[in-house]
């Protein structure tokens, strides 16, 4: 049986947005639960939202969902010019954390292009597509016979 991870903190990031009767998010929730009047905050803006009403799949107006459940959420306390897909809903208690860098591994199986610092892609997290820089590659990789091995010295493409 799925983990559905009920108990942890909440985090159900935004896929669409748009306005009915107020201000409506879309998307999954990933852990955690929602009730209706829970306050919540909405991430990367750290704004403080209620939840007016929340509806399942079917259109069906609920008092609550869990992790796994794809809802339309109603929001009070945010307009929808301030919200943009890739947002995160998460506990005012323990908020998902945002962040400008971070360090990847990539695993990359065909490009046909040259990879090193300054290449420019397009990353897809959850419902997030971001243009990124690679800035520096820490650990040159090379092909090797279908695999990924280390380089026995430091080469300035990935």
């Amino acid at each position: 049986m799925v983990d559905r991870k009920v108990n942890a903190p909440l985090m159900m990031p935004i896929s669409e947005k748009f306005k009915d009767l107020g201000t409506v998010a879309v998307g999954k929730i990933e852990s955690g639960h929602v009730r209706k009047g829970d306050t919540l905050l909405l991430m990367p803006n750290r704004t403080q939202v209620e939840v007016a009403t929340i509806n399942n799949e079917l259109d069906e107006e609920v008092n609550a969902a869990v992790s796994g459940d794809n809802i339309r959420i109603r929001l009070r306390g945010v307009d929808d010019e301030d919200i943009s897909p890739g947002f995160v809903l998460t506990s005012p208690r323990k908020p998902v954390h945002a962040v400008r860098q971070f360090e990847a591994q990539l695993a990359i199986l065909e490009h046909k292009n040259i990879i090193c610092a300054g290449y420019s892609a397009v990353m897809n997290v959850h419902t997030l597509a971001e243009e990124v820089t690679l800035s520096v590659s820490i650990l040159p990789l090379s092909f090797h016979m279908c695999s990924f091995r280390r380089s026995a010295g430091p080469s300035p493409l990935l």
